[in-house]
C-alpha cells in the first residue's frame, strides 16, 4: 500500500512544477558562465543606475544645479555637468531608463506582430503567403533609418506631446520584417513533422497547432537572437536621437546627451564620456549575454563546444 501511495505521488510532484522553475534554472546556468555572468552583473549594475538611484537622488534632469557650466566630475556631481549646469549622472540615469523602456518595448512590440504575421503566412501558406511576404519585401527593399525617418516625420504631426511614441513605433516596424521572415521559416520546417500530423490525426484544430506545438519548436532562435535585437534597438534609437528625431530637449536621452556634448567634445570631454561608457557597457553585457544563450539554445552550437 505504501508503495502504492509513493508511486501515485511522484508523478503528482512533477505536475506541481511551474514555468518560472525552468526559468530560473536557466537564468543560474547562465549566471554560472563566465560570459553570461558578468553580462547578468552589468545589466543589474545598469538597471540599478538607471531606476534605483532616481529614488535615492530625486534631481531633477533639466534642473540648473549651483555650478559652473561644463564642470568635470567632483564630489557634488559625479559626471560632471553640462552646458548648462545641469548634473549629467542625473541626466544619463533618466535618459538610459528612458532608452531602455522604450528600446525594448519596441521590441517586444515589433517581434510580437513579426511573429504573429510570419506564423500566419508560414502555416497558411498559398495566396496568403504570397502576398503577406511580397509586403515584407516592400518593407525589406527600404533602408532601416530611412524608413525609421519616413515613419518618425509622419507620426510626429500624429502623436503630439509624445516625443517617444513615433520612435518606438518607428523602431517596432524596423523590427517586423526579418522577425516575420524568421517566423516564417521555422513553421515551414516544422509543419512537416511527424508531431503535427499526429495532432491532425486527433483532432487538433490548426490553430491550437500552431500556436500550442509549432511555435514552442521554433522559439530558439528568437530567443537567441532578442538580445541582439535590443542591441539593434538601443543603437538605432540612440542615432536617431543624435539626429534630433528623437524626444524633444530638455528631455534627456543617451543620444540626446551625445548630440549636445558633441559640440564641447574637445574641451569638456566628460560630457560625452559617461553616455559613450554607458552604452558601450549595454551593448557589451547584451552580446555576451546573446552568445552564452546561443551557445545553450542552439543544438548545433551546443555540440560543437
Amino acid at each position: 500500500m505504501a508503495q502504492t501511495q509513493s508511486a501515485v505521488a511522484a508523478p503528482l510532484q512533477i505536475a506541481e512544477r511551474h514555468w518560472y522553475t525552468d526559468v530560473l534554472a536557466e537564468v543560474v546556468a547562465i549566471a554560472k558562465e563566465p560570459r553570461g555572468g558578468i553580462a547578468i552583473f552589468i545589466l543589474i549594475v545598469l538597471l540599478l543606475f538607471a531606476y534605483i538611484l532616481p529614488i535615492f537622488d530625486p534631481t531633477d534632469p533639466n534642473f540648473i544645479i549651483n555650478a559652473p557650466k561644463n564642470e568635470g566630475p567632483s564630489w557634488g556631481s559625479p559626471m560632471g555637468t553640462d552646458h548648462l549646469a545641469r548634473d549629467l549622472l542625473a541626466r544619463n540615469s533618466i535618459g538610459l531608463g528612458r532608452t531602455i523602456v522604450n528600446g525594448l518595448g519596441a521590441v517586444i512590440v515589433g517581434w510580437f506582430a513579426g511573429i504573429v504575421i510570419g506564423y500566419i503566412a508560414g502555416w497558411r501558406g498559398a495566396k496568403t503567403d504570397i502576398i503577406i511576404m511580397r509586403a515584407i519585401d516592400t518593407l525589406l527593399a527600404f533602408p532601416g533609418i530611412l524608413l525609421a525617418i519616413v515613419m518618425i516625420t509622419i507620426l510626429r504631426e500624429i502623436a503630439v506631446g509624445w516625443d517617444l511614441l513615433p520612435l518606438a513605433t518607428a523602431i517596432a516596424i524596423f523590427n517586423v520584417p526579418w522577425v516575420a521572415r524568421l517566423a516564417r521559416a521555422g513553421v515551414l520546417r516544422e509543419r512537416g513533422r511527424d508531431y503535427v500530423l499526429a495532432a491532425r490525426t486527433i483532432g487538433c484544430s490548426g490553430r491550437r497547432i500552431l500556436f500550442r506545438h509549432v511555435a514552442i519548436n521554433t522559439f530558439g532562435p528568437f530567443t537567441v537572437q532578442l538580445p541582439l535585437a535590443v542591441v539593434a534597438s538601443v543603437l538605432t534609437m540612440a542615432a536617431l536621437n543624435f539626429l534630433g528625431l528623437g524626444a524633444k530637449p530638455p528631455d534627456p536621452t543617451l543620444g540626446q546627451i551625445l548630440l549636445d556634448g558633441s559640440r564641447f567634445m574637445r574641451d569638456d570631454p566628460h560630457y560625452v564620456i559617461g553616455p559613450t561608457i554607458v552604452l558601450a557597457l549595454l551593448m557589451a553585457s547584451l552580446n555576451f549575454l546573446s552568445d552564452v544563450m546561443s551557445e545553450r539554445f542552439d543544438p548545433v552550437r551546443r555540440r560543437q563546444v
